[in-house]
């Protein structure tokens, strides 16, 4: 197999790929996996890895000024590339488990919760220390404090939404064209077995293992239920892959810049600008604003399929 066959290999598919993760993030963490290959380094490890290091560029946010701000886009930069090299050492080595997939996704929520409150406590110190203009502060007439913490809040809620609309949209993808991912109530139905198994089996998972998988059941019943897709999921009729794959790879491409990754690379890229305010606020406006347009072209293109 050719280096870059084997790089495709860790991919779950180019389409549903984010394009900061194809072009920059992804290859850096291939060249991790290869140059770690022959350890017993595990996707758990990795996990674990990019969830300190992760946290630690959310304290170093927390404390405003430009050094810290750019040790911490370092270590976010670096944090990224673990994340999604976690991931590739499970495909490539097929040594990935149910209960690492919760971990790996349980990353992703921790460090991101980590770096807003991290900005949002560098933004209110810089504040206090008249380092700092906020400039849309200045249109509303707000207290500054109140309107650091709001943004900081909503940016981070809009963040979430946005990454978890695009996650899904990016499964249905996957399970439709290649049948790579299951829907949700099969998601359900497989960690209730894994469930089932730890209650059957004593010893074969320890307390944090059950304690992740009863969070996730509780996760994804509550996204079903947000998602109203339960109808949808249990119906057998499912678009024609390739009539799909048509309707929505563009689609699905627009989609992916609401992504994680688009969130982290602009954050990076705010750090080393030394302005924070900006990286809130383009997560609050410009980027719900798509949101919001892919929401009404998903729409029709749903009703174009069905």
């Amino acid at each position: 197999m050719s280096l870059y066959s084997e790089y495709k290999a860790s991919l779950k598919a180019v389409e549903v790929e984010e394009i900061f993760d194809l072009i920059l993030y992804r290859p850096i963490a291939f060249l991790f996996v290869k140059a770690t290959y022959s350890t017993n380094l595990t996707p758990d490890r990795v996990s674990v890895a990019a969830l300190f290091i992760g946290s630690t560029a959310g304290i170093m946010f927390g404390f405003g000024n430009y050094t810290f701000l750019a040790i911490g886009a370092f270590l976010y930069f670096t944090s990224n590339v673990l994340d999604c090299a976690d991931g590739q050492i499970a495909r490539l080595k097929k040594n990935g488990t149910k209960v690492g997939r919760i971990v790996d996704g349980l990353v992703d929520y921790i460090v991101s919760t980590i770096v807003f409150l991290g900005i949002s406590i560098g933004l209110a110190d810089l504040f206090h220390n008249h380092e700092v203009n906020l400039w849309g502060n200045a249109a509303l007439g707000w207290n500054p404090v109140t309107y650091i913490w709001v943004i900081g809040i909503f940016g981070g809620i809009s963040s979430a939404i946005q990454a978890f609309y695009f996650d899904f949209y990016r499964n249905k993808f996957l399970e439709i064209v290649y049948g790579k991912a299951t829907n949700i109530i099969d998601e359900i139905n497989e960690y209730e077995e894994e469930k089932k198994k730890f209650e059957e089996e004593p010893g074969t998972a320890n307390i944090f293992e059950k304690f992740l998988v009863n969070i996730y059941l509780r996760y994804t019943r509550l996204q079903l239920k947000i998602q109203k897709d339960h109808e949808e999921n249990q119906t057998n009729n499912k678009p024609n892959p390739r009539l799909y794959y048509v309707k929505n790879s563009i689609l699905l491409r627009l989609w992916s810049f609401m992504g994680s990754t688009t969130h982290i690379t602009l954050c990076i890229i705010c750090a080393l600008a030394g302005n924070m305010e900006v990286f809130l606020l383009i997560c609050i406006l410009p980027l719900n604003l798509l949101m919001l347009v892919l929401f009404l072209a998903q729409k029709k293109v749903n009703q174009i399929l069905t």
